[in-house]
């Protein structure tokens, strides 16, 4: 009972981080906002 209770928590926790890395990596691959990059164009033309 006990080792079976281990198993069924660890599987949880590896779908759940799992599902979280699929979801960052969702979240990353979307375009930044024009006002984001429009921000970071004004700041490399004040450093230059």
């Amino acid at each position: 009972m006990s080792t079976a209770f281990w198993i069924i928590i660890a599987v949880l926790a590896i779908g759940t981080i799992a599902g979280g890395l699929l979801r960052m990596r969702a979240w990353l691959r979307k375009p930044a906002p024009p006002e984001v990059i429009e921000a970071a164009r004004r700041r490399e033309e004040e450093d230059e």
